[in-house]
């Protein structure tokens, strides 16, 4: 998952829907994180913007994987275009319906 994504063909990232995902997922690279939460409906792989504050600027992200933790955070696992995975809060994401200018 360190790869860059094409972007061609980001409706083809593997991506975990309507169930909590494993630690299978998670080494297929169809998840990023396993903890037992409980999946958020919301349509999967998406295009989404991370804005983390103190992070720098914001990224275009594949989002992968939606979860509601124990705590009632919602979690979210994306795969970053350029390569690499991370885990966001909900708050934390603007989804898209597609790519934007962001994405080039």
């Amino acid at each position: 998952m360190d790869q860059p994504i094409d972007m061609k063909r980001w409706r083809a990232t593997p991506a975990v829907q309507g169930r909590t995902a494993t630690d299978a997922d998670v080494n297929e690279g169809r998840a990023v994180f396993a903890v037992g939460g409980e999946p958020v409906e919301i349509d999967l792989p998406a295009c989404a913007i991370v804005r983390e504050e103190e992070v720098g600027e914001p990224t275009p992200v594949i989002v992968i994987q939606v979860e509601r933790l124990e705590d009632g955070t919602i979690a979210v696992g994306y795969r970053a275009v350029d390569g690499g995975t991370g885990i966001a809060t909900f708050d934390d994401v603007e989804f898209l319906s597609e790519p934007d200018e962001r994405f080039a």
